[in-house]
């Protein structure tokens, strides 16, 4: 399955994993900034429009936690992620858990690669089935991950 939301290539590289790869007009320490900042997370990791996001820590050293809330508007719908990061190198990688609800955690791999002014920033969750992957693409998750990416890219024409 390959599939494009809002200009991010979503694809499944094994029966555990989810791969959502998007290029920016940008170098990769703008877009790891973007990635790593809460001033600039909170601008652009929304999901779908209406979303807002009232909750972001981020402790980004190996070992350190991360935390993410949203809520709509009015606080309905609230819920959060959370996770430990397990390798972090500047402007390349990002692993880390992530822990959502009542789910078996996954690992997530974030990769930037830099050429010629442009990054491709390629997210990969692994998750622990095939039944919990599909269960996760179910919840429209590729659909509010592609249009994060493309306010990602707004956010960064600003940087």
């Amino acid at each position: 399955m390959t599939t494009v939301k809002f200009g991010t290539t979503v694809t499944l590289p094994s029966d555990t994993e989810i791969a959502m790869s998007r290029s920016f007009d940008a170098p990769a320490s703008l877009v790891w900034d973007a990635f790593t900042k809460p001033e600039l997370i909170k601008r652009w990791l929304l999901g779908p429009d209406g979303w807002e996001m009232p909750i972001c820590e981020v402790d980004l050293r190996v070992g350190g936690k991360w935390r993410y809330g949203w809520a709509m508007p009015d606080g309905s719908g609230a819920f959060e992620m959370y996770g430990e990061y397990s390798e972090v190198t500047p402007h390349s990688r990002i692993v880390h858990t992530e822990h959502f609800e009542d789910n078996p955690p996954a690992v997530t791999t974030v990769e930037f690669v830099e050429s010629g002014g442009q990054t491709t920033m390629t997210t990969t969750m692994r998750l622990v089935s095939q039944e919990a992957r599909d269960a996760v693409l179910a919840t429209g998750m590729a659909d509010g991950a592609g249009r994060s990416y493309e306010r990602l890219s707004e956010v960064l024409s600003t940087l």
